[in-house]
């Protein structure tokens, strides 16, 4: 089954303008993870050039293509969209239009055009996504499929290319959260997905738990991010390292640690999930996560401990 993995950040907006995070994500990411493909679109008009016929090719079979768009809701709140090349005239456009007002989302996609010259493919796929319920925190979002860190040729080296761009916005943006772990709807972690055994009066949807990131943390998995504020609670950086659940724990610059469950995604298991869940469990929501028992198809795994973090809240 080809699963996606999200790596994902939340940054309070504070000083720091919703648009300036959106174009630094965006901006920044690209130019980390695909460098040759921001230097080939680069003198691209900011306009997509589109089929002469209904359905027709929009490209040359192989090339390779880059857009970037946002979502913003109009006034009878429909969603509108537009796009255009992630060109340099093309990014000029949607930091116009980002300045002008915040969007629902932004997202940058790099694909190749099929053999019908039809866009395809997910070379690279970034979001930056506004929640109404949480209007204090913008949520970026990166994609990747499970598979090119699993390569055995591979896997390694793209596991740490992924790993050091997403640790060069987390060591300064002091992020209430963040992960490297399976996607689910709405960006929201495993621990939030999974069915409940009572209902619960705080949701547990990422419209409500992201603003509530550093009361609670989120979840775990193989990267988990803990603000400072919970990471505080649990003893420090040094506690967390003394613990011996994580390969690597990394205090961040502005705020927060970097808690890597194992230093080869391909090894993180039900023990290293274990581990990590009885160190993290004091400041994780409480109640009791169960697996579903016909989850919907395509669904990824649930990488849980199925049990109440609450008792190992401390007092």
């Amino acid at each position: 089954m080809r699963y996606t993995l999200n790596l994902q950040l939340n940054v309070e907006i504070g000083a720091k303008k919703h648009s300036d995070l959106a174009l630094d994500w965006l901006d920044g990411m690209s130019r980390r993870l695909a460098p040759d493909v921001r230097d080939m679109l680069e003198p691209l008009p900011a306009r997509v050039a589109r089929s002469k016929q209904r359905f027709g090719p929009l490209g040359e079979p192989g090339s390779v293509f880059g857009l970037v768009d946002y979502e913003r809701w109009s006034a009878n709140f429909d969603i509108k969209t537009e796009e255009r090349n992630c060109s340099k005239a093309g990014m000029a456009w949607l930091e116009e239009e980002l300045r002008r007002e915040p969007v629902r989302k932004a997202h940058l996609w790099f694909g190749a055009f099929d053999e019908n010259g039809h866009r395809s493919g997910d070379r690279l796929s970034l979001d930056v996504m506004l929640l109404p319920e949480s209007p204090d925190w913008v949520r970026l979002h990166a994609y990747i499929r499970e598979e090119h860190f699993l390569d055995p040729v591979t896997g390694t080296d793209v596991q740490s290319q992924w790993l050091e761009a997403l640790f060069s916005y987390a060591d300064r943006l002091n992020p209430g959260f963040g992960h490297v772990a399976y996607w689910f709807d709405d960006g929201a972690t495993a621990f939030e997905a999974a069915r409940w055994a009572i209902p619960l009066q705080e949701s547990r949807h990422p419209k409500h738990t992201v603003n509530e990131c550093r009361r609670y943390l989120r979840g775990y998995s193989w990267l988990t991010i803990v603000p400072a504020e919970l990471a505080n609670r649990l003893g420090g950086t040094a506690a967390m390292r003394d613990s011996g659940a994580f390969a690597e724990v990394r205090q961040l610059t502005a705020g927060g640690v970097w808690l890597l469950a194992t230093a080869d995604y391909r090894d993180y298991d039900q023990v290293a999930i274990s581990r990590a869940f009885h160190v993290l469990a004091p400041v994780l929501r409480p109640g009791l996560p169960r697996p579903r028992p016909n989850p919907p198809t395509g669904r990824p795994p649930y990488q849980l401990v199925f049990e109440d973090a609450a008792g190992r809240h401390q007092g």
